[in-house]
């Protein structure tokens, strides 16, 4: 299998996933896990350690009379990169956006993260082995949300001013 075949395919669980999230039906994110994996991993960005085994996962993605927390959430996945790393499996790194309002807060907010998943190929398609998202560091971080936050007039401004155009 070529790793174009591979990406094709990873992304296209990733576009479940993301739909999935759109749809606010976190409990069938679960059928997109290997469920023949009997020591799944899950790290959510928001959580202090990993959920491991299906008891952890089940209760985070369909917990059973539990107040709802959030109003709304949708997730994108953009730049990924897969690497095949068996016969059977992928790596996959990728960019995560989240956009979401919880009950609590008056407005929503959103973030972009990385995130990485090992998938196995099993015989009803690329399945869940592992899930990671990962934060970046808070200087990194507010770094990118103060270059969000200029004023979309500015590179104009700046090319005037200096004679030279601003980079990325």
């Amino acid at each position: 299998m070529s790793n174009e075949q591979v990406t094709a395919e990873i992304t296209a669980v990733l576009r479940e996933t993301e739909r999935l999230w759109a749809a606010q039906d976190t409990a069938a994110l679960r059928d997109l896990w290997d469920m023949e994996n009997e020591h799944p991993f899950y790290l959510a960005g928001e959580q202090e350690d990993f959920f491991i085994g299906w008891d952890a996962i089940n209760a985070y993605l369909a917990p059973e009379n539990a107040p709802k927390i959030t109003e709304a959430i949708r997730v994108t996945f953009s730049n990924i990169r897969v690497r095949l790393v068996a016969p059977d499996l992928a790596f996959a790194a990728y960019w995560m956006r989240t956009d979401m309002k919880l009950v609590f807060q008056p407005k929503p907010f959103g973030s972009d993260n990385r995130a990485t998943a090992l998938f196995r190929n099993t015989s009803d398609g690329w399945k869940y082995l592992t899930y990671i998202e990962a934060f970046q560091s808070p200087s990194v971080y507010f770094q990118k949300l103060y270059e969000k936050d200029i004023s979309p007039d500015y590179p104009e401004f700046f090319e005037e001013v200096t004679g030279k155009k601003l980079k990325g």
